[in-house]
């Protein structure tokens, strides 16, 4: 199966990954399942482990019996090819493969390394949502991984920024795009038309506008159960707004972010908040 057909979507949890994966998703020449984590779950960890393994020099461990090149193509890329090659098992000629896993970005060398000729898409969206999101997960049954204090919460937002970065610093524009949460709510078409041309995925008809349609936030509510868009999780499809966190946020939530995560939102093209003029 060949590299060039595969695309991984990744960006902060609650950022709108799955939004962008359903939009992408819905597309008729891909194919796609839910996320899979083979990267951030399973041959992203074992790689860290080696790399353990190899600094500290000693004669245990499969460092012992492998070269890094050797742990990367004999041991690694067969469970990721296995991977893709199960959820293309059903595709047609011309199909592209899609797999969203929010933590991609984060082995993007692994990726590199193991597949070098697929693409990555990269879903950011403004940190102060992103908290705004993560602080009413928490109070979900299912969102025990969200509850986190606002520093917490900013070192994470900070290491997917800057593993964007890090990738963008050696990887063409054709290989690798950046799309903001709040560019897709507030001009949807012709950034879904974009992504679809990068992607190489035609745009026949009024697809781009279906597709945008299907995919509304109370459309995902009640999405058929098997479908990609179906989700029993209670609320986890919010409302879905660029900028609601102006009023989820308390003033002192919002300067802590800000002070935490201002040089990569400024990269990102997010600036600090100015509060409405008392009356």
């Amino acid at each position: 199966m060949r590299n060039t057909e595969t695309i991984l979507i990744s960006g902060c949890p609650r950022s709108g990954t799955s939004w962008i994966h359903f939009l992408l998703g819905s597309h008729p020449n891909t194919v796609t399942c839910r996320e899979t984590h083979v990267y951030a779950k399973y041959v992203g960890p074992l790689k860290d482990w080696f790399d353990r393994e190899n600094q500290l020099k000693g004669a245990d461990g499969l460092s012992a019996l492998f070269s890094e090149d050797e742990f990367i193509h004999d041991i690694l890329s067969p469970i990721v090819n296995t991977t893709f090659t199960r959820i293309g098992s059903g595709k047609k000629n011309n199909q592209v493969i899609l797999e969203k896993t929010p933590g991609n970005i984060l082995y993007h060398r692994l990726i590199h390394q193991i597949q070098p000729d697929a693409k990555i898409l990269f879903i950011v969206r403004d940190p102060r949502a992103v908290y705004a999101s993560f602080k009413a997960a928490s109070k979900q049954d299912w969102g025990g991984w969200t509850q986190k204090s606002v520093g917490q919460f900013c070192v994470s937002w900070n290491k997917y920024a800057d593993a964007y970065l890090a990738a963008k610093s050696y990887r063409s524009t054709d290989s690798l795009m950046c799309v903001r949460y709040e560019d897709m709510k507030t001009d949807g078409s012709k950034w879904l038309a974009m992504i679809y041309s990068w992607a190489g995925l035609k745009q026949a008809g009024d697809l781009v506008q279906q597709v945008l349609e299907k995919n509304k936030i109370e459309n995902l509510r009640n999405a058929d159960k098997g479908s990609i868009q179906y989700d029993e999780r209670a609320d986890f499809y919010r409302v879905g707004k660029a900028y609601g966190w102006v009023d989820e946020l308390g003033l002192d939530e919002i300067r802590e972010v800000e002070s935490n995560c201002m040089d990569l939102m400024t990269h990102m093209g997010y600036s600090a908040h100015t509060p409405a003029p008392s009356p």
